[in-house]
């Protein structure tokens, strides 16, 4: 199948061009030219339950919660080990504290944040991509601790979509569960 073959609408057309431009990257520089991109994410066996946690917490309070990732870019994965939720403190309508997810997500120990969607779309549809606040506080990271940032959204039980986020741009892995 090809990257035409796999446009959808709104949110989904951005993530499939990224990825299929980043599928091109090679082939338009030249494989000795082009930057090493990872191409998967894997959560560790001490993050999944975690993940599960912080949707559960989530999907009983009905509101959005966040939590701090520890991760390793590898040369082809990136390997999330660790997930702490935040205290819901201070925080915006959606239950999320981005100066707190700043202070506290930061390295050494952490490379960046997850957390939950837990809004519906027309009422049953999850909303699956960041929204443009989301990106934002992503921004506002890696430039705060200019290091590329590992990102990602639960946005149901079992579905996850992750990113890399730094002055290159951002590095975008399809879907999945975990």
């Amino acid at each position: 199948m090809g990257c035409r073959d796999r446009a959808g609408t709104g949110g989904e057309q951005e993530v499939t061009r990224g990825v299929c431009l980043l599928a091109l990257l090679p082939l338009l520089l030249g494989a000795d030219q082009a930057p090493h991109i990872p191409s998967a994410f894997r959560f560790e066996l001490d993050a999944t339950p975690e993940l599960h946690r912080l949707w559960e917490a989530s999907s009983a309070a009905k509101a959005e919660r966040v939590a701090c990732l520890a991760a390793v870019i590898e040369s082809d994965t990136v390997r999330i080990s660790r997930v702490v939720p935040l205290e819901s403190g201070r925080s915006d309508s959606l239950g999320i504290s981005a100066e707190a997810s700043l202070e506290q997500c930061g390295p050494p120990q952490w490379r960046g944040t997850v957390h939950t969607h837990i809004a519906l779309q027309d009422g049953r549809r999850p909303y699956s991509i960041f929204s443009g606040a989301d990106r934002g506080v992503m921004m506002l990271w890696w430039r705060r601790w200019n290091l590329d940032g590992v990102f990602c959204l639960l946005y149901s039980a079992n579905e996850v979509t992750c990113e890399i986020e730094g002055p290159e741009g951002a590095v975008i892995f399809p879907r999945s569960r975990y």
